[in-house]
Parts: structure tokens; C-alpha cells; sequence
């Protein structure tokens, strides 16, 4: 349990990252310019969202440390799970897909906006009561009809209740989502970047005042549905300020069209979390009496990879609305941003991936603290499978948004749909066996069977990606680097695993230039981000 002492330094500390907030934000507003250069326009778009979000993921894992410290994992493994159900399966259900739709329908007709905005928003209103209940109330029923048969075990009391709770979040974050949308649409991703990071340091304080008062994780429970409604405040001051006032709106023509155009999104998102968390439903399901313990074991895992996970959204979403409107131009735009984009996703995954594949040990260790022995040494097993999933992962996530800005959800949906169909066969054959070792390995050999399904997609619109000259240097780049850690751990340098992933850094962009990777064209578009060539 965190002192009083220590308590106040945290929150001071707190205090003095919403002032350097601020102060970024106004010297932002104070020197930035757009003055029509993309390539810049891209960056910030980019850059902004990306550095807020580390922040956030950040106080996130800060947070985590703080709450396995506080209570034990058995008490955890009911909150995991009922997050892991309202944020991301029930959130995707009632987001429907309507929030990039949004994004690119405002987009491509400004005036459209305001009408769009009060449509989608009423249907997802109505998709919280009509879809995220009922499924709530089906998922808690089937678990203890399960157990009633001797398979597995049931939600506890708890869990139950924090399922519910959790429920109420999913109406301002309605509203939030909307809003984002909106800003997305206008290329303006550091307003909504700002105002995560702003509710995150919020956010940390809540929870933590709920674990010291003793609420456990009803309490946490709570505190998100407070932090969710004064980020939804917060967005209609903004909204007021920037776009028009909101209203609900309805035609059924319209809501019809809006549907029907978003479902495929909406399947896609969620067989897409299907590849990577119904796995943790399986484990639960065939946990032995030790399904909250397991599926902590294995969210460690994934709570260490969302850092890594922040990088394909906030890059896929600051160059779709360039996408968007190059797909109604010529192919060869299209491809080009396509194929930047895709360099720099994979100049990215490869040293995270071989970095956290060394140093997976040290990495739980320190996010387990004292009760690493709980996780040692199964969840780096899982870690270190993990993170080769990542730079698949980042291709399949920028070529999923090539595809909407083509209007083929279709296709991407079939894709999908035999994606989510091997990794539930195999996971539902195999986890009983080999537990999260097969779950860990089904990830990645999921985002394999993806990317074989979209490749002819791509082919058939004349943008195949040239994968392997993308790829390649990173590739062996990210061994070199890797092969100097192993060096560093051979040779006994008494140098903590946090300087050595330091280190990393320039040892890996060192082989990027030495194998050639910094030719004409990415000086070009340095130039043109700094303002000294064409925008």
C-alpha cells in the first residue's frame, strides 16, 4: 500500500504533468503552422497523437504496478476480464464502425458533418441498450451454465458487478468517440490526442484514491465511469468552441444507409479483437480453478505490447484522410502513401520486437515487482512469442484502412472472418493442451493467415506492397542490434536492462544507415516535413 508520503509526491507529480500539459499546449497553439505542407501535416498528426499516447500508456503501466501491489491476482483476473468485455468487445459492438465512417464521409463533405454527427451518435446511443446489455447478461448466464456443467468456472460475485458498472461507460464514451471523429476528419489529432492525456493523469489519481480508500475493483469500476463522463464534458466545450452544437438526429434512410455501410467495419474491428483477446475468454473457460491467475498471467503479457500496439492507429489514422482522398485519384498516389507509410511501420516494429523478445525477463520483473514469481517465467515465455506478431500486425492494420479508403469492407470483412476462424479452431483445440503458450503462438500465426487473405486484395487494386524490400533492412538492422544486447549480456557489462534498450536505439538506426535505408527519397520527405521543399 502506497505511504501518505509517497502518495503526495505522486500527487504533486500528477500536478506538474497537467502544467507541462498546458504549457505544451499553448506553445503549440503558438507556433505551430500548417500553411498547407502534408508532410508536416502528417507528422503532427502523428507525432502528437504518438507521443501523448506513450505518455498515457505510461501511467497506465504505472498505474498497473501500482494496483498489483495493491491487491492480489486473484482479485484482479474479475476486473481484467470485465474490462477486456466492456472496452474493447461491447465497445466495438456499439461503436459500430460509425466513428470512422464518420471520419471519412466528414472528410469528403464538410457540410455533411453536422447531420452525420447527430445520426450516428443516436444509433450508437440506442446500440449501448439494444446490443451491450443483452450481450452482458448472455456472456455472465453462459459462463455459469458452463460451471453448472463442470466445465470451467463462473464469473464471480464481483466480476458480475463490475461487468455492470462498466456498462455505464459506454454512453459518454458515445458521445466522446463522435467528437474524435469529427477532429479526425479535419486532420486535427492532437485535439483529441490532448484530451487523453489530460483524463489519463485524471484518471490515475481517481483509481488510486479508490484502491487507498479500500473500494477494490468496484471501485475502479466507478472511477472509470466518472473519468468517461468528464471526458465527454470536456468534448462538448470543445465542440461548442470548434464545430456547432450537438443534437440528435434521425432519418431512417439515412440511419439505414449508415448501418448497413458500417457493418462490415464493425465485424472487422471485432474479429479483429477476436484475434488477439477471445483467447483469454478460452483461458477462463479451461482454467482448472486457476482462470483468474492464468488470464492475469497472460494480460501482463498484453499490457506491455499496448505500448507498442499505440504506434499502427495513431500513424493509420493521421494518413487516412490522405488516403481517403487519393483513392478517388490515381493509383500510384495512392500507392505511394500507402508504401511510405508502411516503411515506416516496419522501421518501427522490427527493433521493438527483437527488443522485447531479450529482454522479456527483465521487462515482467520490473512490471511484477514482488510478485514476480507469480508470473516468472511463463509470462516472458508468452511476451517473447508475443512480440512477433507486431510487425504483421502493423502491415495488416495499414492495409485494413488502404482497403476502406477503396470502400472494399466487404472483402476486408471475408478476410477477417477466416482470420477469426483459425484462431478460434485452433485456440479451442489447443489451449486445453498447451495452455498460453498455444495462445501466444496462434496470435502470431493469426496475423499470418490475415495477411495472406488481404495480399490479393491489394494485388486486385494495383497496390501490392513490395513487403520485402520494405522489410528487409529493418529486419537485419533489428538482428544486428539484437545480436550487440546478446553481446553486452555474454560479456557481463553490469548495465541495466533499461540502459541496454537505450543503447539499442542508436545501435539499430546506425545499421539503418549502414545498410542504405536513408536514400533520396526519405531525405526528401525530411525536407519537406522540416518546410525546406515542396509540401
Amino acid at each position: 500500500m502506497p505511504t501518505p508520503d509517497r502518495l503526495i509526491l505522486f500527487l504533486l507529480g500528477l500536478g506538474g504533468l497537467l502544467l507541462l500539459t498546458a504549457a505544451a499546449v499553448a506553445l503549440y497553439r503558438r507556433f505551430y503552422r500548417d500553411d498547407n505542407n502534408a508532410a508536416r501535416r502528417i507528422l503532427k498528426n502523428s507525432a502528437v497523437p504518438f507521443a501523448v499516447r506513450l505518455l498515457v500508456r505510461a501511467l497506465d503501466l504505472i498505474f498497473a504496478i501500482v494496483l498489483y501491489s495493491t491487491l492480489p491476482g486473484a482479485e484482479i483476473g474479475p476486473y481484467t476480464l470485465a474490462a477486456l468485455l466492456v472496452a474493447q468487445y461491447l465497445a466495438t459492438l456499439t461503436d459500430f464502425g460509425l466513428g470512422v465512417l464518420l471520419t471519412r464521409e466528414a472528410a469528403r463533405d464538410p457540410a455533411a458533418a453536422q447531420r452525420l454527427f447527430g445520426i450516428t451518435l443516436a444509433l450508437r446511443l440506442l446500440l449501448v441498450l439494444l446490443i451491450a446489455a443483452p450481450a452482458a447478461w448472455l456472456l455472465i448466464g453462459g459462463y455459469t451454465l458452463l460451471a453448472g456443467a463442470g466445465v470451467g468456472e463462473p464469473i464471480s460475485a464481483v466480476g458480475q458487478q463490475a461487468i455492470w458498472v462498466l456498462l455505464l461507460t459506454l454512453f459518454p464514451s458515445a458521445y466522446a468517440g463522435a467528437v474524435t471523429a469529427l477532429y479526425q476528419a479535419h486532420e486535427r489529432m492532437e485535439v483529441p490526442a490532448v484530451v487523453e492525456l489530460i483524463t489519463a493523469i485524471i484518471s490515475m489519481a481517481v483509481r488510486i484514491a479508490a484502491l487507498l480508500l479500500g473500494y477494490g475493483i468496484l471501485g475502479l469500476a466507478w472511477a472509470a465511469v466518472a473519468v468517461t463522463t468528464l471526458t465527454a464534458l470536456i468534448f462538448l466545450g470543445l465542440q461548442l468552441r470548434d464545430f456547432f452544437v450537438p443534437r440528435l438526429a434521425w432519418d431512417w434512410q439515412q440511419g439505414k444507409w449508415l448501418l448497413l455501410t458500417a457493418f462490415p467495419l464493425m465485424l472487422n474491428n471485432l474479429l479483429n479483437v477476436v484475434f488477439f483477446r477471445f483467447d483469454m475468454f478460452i483461458i477462463k473457460a479451461n482454467g482448472g480453478g486457476q482462470g483468474d491467475l492464468l488470464v492475469q498471467q497472460y494480460a501482463v503479457a498484453y499490457q506491455i505490447l499496448n505500448i507498442a500496439l499505440i504506434l499502427p492507429p495513431v500513424i493509420t489514422f493521421a494518413v487516412f484522410p490522405v488516403l481517403a482522398r487519393r483513392a478517388d485519384g490515381e493509383r500510384a498516389a495512392l500507392a505511394e502513401a500507402q508504401n511510405r507509410t508502411l516503411q515506416a511501420l516496419l522501421w518501427l516494429a522490427f527493433p521493438l520486437t527483437v527488443g522485447i523478445t531479450l529482454l522479456a525477463p527483465d521487462v515482467i520483473t520490473f512490471f511484477t515487482r514482488r510478485n514476480a514469481p507469480d508470473y516468472l517465467p511463463i509470462a516472458a515465455h508468452v511476451l517473447a512469442i508475443l512480440a512477433w506478431f507486431l510487425p504483421i500486425s502493423f502491415v495488416n492494420g495499414l492495409v485494413q484502412y488502404v482497403l476502406i479508403a477503396l470502400n472494399q469492407q466487404a472483402a476486408i470483412t471475408r478476410a477477417f472472418v477466416i482470420g477469426a476462424a483459425f484462431n478460434l479452431s485452433t485456440n479451442l483445440l489447443l489451449i486445453p493442451h498447451f495452455g498460453l503458450y498455444a495462445a501466444s503462438v496462434i496470435t502470431v500465426l493469426s496475423e499470418v493467415v490475415l495477411l495472406a487473405v488481404f495480399l490479393p486484395l491489394l494485388r486486385r487494386a494495383d497496390l501490392t506492397p513490395p513487403l520485402l524490400r520494405l522489410a528487409w533492412r529493418p529486419l537485419l538492422a533489428a538482428v544486428l542490434m539484437g545480436v550487440g544486447l546478446g553481446a553486452l549480456r555474454w560479456a557481463g557489462v553490469p548495465l541495466h536492462w533499461i540502459g541496454q534498450a537505450v543503447l539499442a536505439g542508436p545501435v539499430y538506426v546506425l545499421g539503418l544507415w549502414l545498410l542504405g535505408a536513408f536514400g533520396s527519397s526519405e531525405w526528401a520527405l525530411l525536407r519537406r516535413v522540416l518546410g525546406r521543399g515542396e509540401a
